[in-house]
């Protein structure tokens, strides 16, 4: 009986110090280092000209310049692959098959920029982006969401499980912000889990959506491995239900 209770005495205070624990959650990449990752979105448009559109996406991450401020990254999509269907039309599209009639070339028109440029994006060592430079591509072309998405801003000190913390993002082209509360879940495995749940607003502070969902960072250089986030938004008269999903490809 002794023993059985020693051992339970163990496990809670290894657990106790386990959580205890605290991490500074800082990039680090190493540089020149590359990474390929599937982005998957999923739309659905309720509204004057309802619509759903799957997307997916292959793109490069490499970190071509690291200094102890900031990370320069350097992305490239390589392949683009979308189906949309708006009612009485459908339209699919993929940058890996020949265009095969005037629809598909024309969705291959627009989505050539995209394929044919490099995106720049400088980081702080925080993950937040302080710029994005995409020459070529029109702002109406490029969902520069998308790309700040891709990861969530961290806490200035160290933090242990269960902490938790805000962070705002621009959305520009809606001209929205959005405010999340940001928890450190877990270290398992694959990583660090962090839950999100946060609240969009418009340019005068109006609430217009919800964002939930979760990112698990590398343990070593803390971007992300994996995420899923779903938003709610009703932006023009239109309800627009976001899902984006994000991991990485294994070469």
């Amino acid at each position: 009986m002794k023993k059985l209770s020693s051992l339970l005495l163990l496990v809670c205070f290894t657990i106790y110090t386990h959580a205890q624990e605290k991490v500074l959650l800082r990039l680090a990449p190493q540089q020149g280092e590359t990474k390929m990752y599937e982005m998957i979105m999923k739309s659905d448009i309720e509204g004057p000209q309802s619509m759903i559109m799957d997307m997916n996406m292959g793109l490069t991450m490499t970190a071509t310049d690291v200094t102890p401020e900031t990370i320069t990254y350097e992305s490239k999509y390589v392949k683009i692959r979308t189906d949309i269907n708006a009612g009485m039309m459908t339209i699919s599209y993929d940058s890996e098959k020949a265009a095969e009639n005037q629809m598909e070339e024309m969705m291959a028109s627009q989505f050539k920029p995209l394929l044919e440029s490099t995106l720049s994006i400088v980081m702080d060592k925080k993950a937040k982006v302080i710029s994005m430079d995409f020459p070529n591509v029109p702002e109406e072309a490029f969902d520069r969401g998308s790309i700040q998405g891709m990861s969530v801003s961290f806490p200035e000190h160290e933090i242990a499980i269960g902490t938790s913390w805000e962070s705002e993002i621009e959305l520009q082209q809606l001209g929205a912000k959005g405010t999340t509360t940001n928890t450190l879940a877990e270290k398992t495995a694959d990583g660090y889990r962090i839950d999100v749940s946060g609240t969009y607003t418009d340019a005068n502070g109006n609430s217009i959506g919800t964002a939930t969902g979760h990112y698990v960072l590398d343990s070593k250089t803390f971007f992300t491995k994996t995420s899923n986030v779903t938003s709610e938004m009703e932006f023009q008269g239109s309800k627009i239900t976001s899902i984006v999903e994000l991991r990485e490809v294994n070469k």
